[in-house]
């Protein structure tokens, strides 16, 4: 079973939350809070898997509340539940690292799913969401391809449909992570898709990965030759300073 914490100030929310939650068959409300510091309290004694986070409750600020859980109950997956859509507040919390984002204008079935792709260690975020977080990664010169994605995009998406995580794609491109974050949202933008898994779906079904595949391939042959030549002139030079 998958325990689901409610964290939301209105009862009304709460009690309809729960019986959306509990429709499904595998999902289970293990307990509900008030305010931010009964929230920390409750997901450190009863360590759900997951805690649906409201923005407005009373008691500390909903980013330390998101720190405080995140180091105590690293485990917990944290979706915000709210109607507040302000670019601040969006920011701030999914830097933090939150797994979903989720205005409360949503379907309840747009919330179920939310909760498995979480579940799943992916993020789901509202459309509005995504808008936001994408706004300053629109104004850009690098030429865009018939589907608007730059290279570096493509190059992202193809890691991200080999199943490699944000870490490791930064890693791969020798970039910041919190940049590859960036591009991940703004493929999520161009693409209108929601979640890492729909993203890479899309790049089977467009052919991405064989496309950009190869590509890396002829790559990785240069390298390849460039190091066997590289050697190949190294052991000339080493030959000729012996034999003068």
């Amino acid at each position: 079973m998958v325990k689901i914490l409610l964290a939301d100030d209105h009862p009304l929310i709460r009690t309809g939350l729960r019986s959306t939650l509990e429709q499904e068959a595998d999902l289970v409300v293990v307990g509900e809070a008030t305010d931010g510091a009964e929230t920390q309290q409750l997901c450190q004694e009863l360590v759900p898997d997951i805690l649906l986070l409201d923005l407005g409750m009373p008691g500390p600020p909903a980013t330390i509340t998101v720190n405080s859980i995140l180091d105590l109950c690293p485990q917990v997956k944290i979706i915000m539940l709210t109607a507040y859509d302000d670019e601040v507040y969006v920011r701030n919390l999914v830097g933090l690292g939150v797994s979903g984002y989720v205005l409360k204008e949503e379907a309840p079935e747009t919330l179920i799913r939310a909760i498995r792709v979480a579940l799943e260690g992916d993020t789901w975020f509202s459309r509005k969401v995504i808008d936001i977080l994408a706004r300053p990664f629109t104004e850009h010169s690098e030429i865009e391809d018939e589907d608007h994605l730059t290279e570096r995009e493509r190059e992202v998406l193809f890691l991200m449909a080999k199943g490699f995580p944000n870490n490791k794609i930064a890693e791969t491109l020798s970039v910041a992570e919190g940049t590859i974050k960036n591009h991940v949202v703004n493929i999520y933008y161009k693409l209108d898709l929601h979640s890492r898994a729909e993203a890479v779906a899309w790049a089977w079904e467009h052919e991405i990965s064989r496309q950009t595949l190869n590509i890396q391939i002829t790559k990785e042959r240069f390298r390849k030759c460039y190091a066997a030549s590289a050697l190949f002139l190294l052991y000339l030079s080493c030959d000729i300073a012996i034999y003068f």
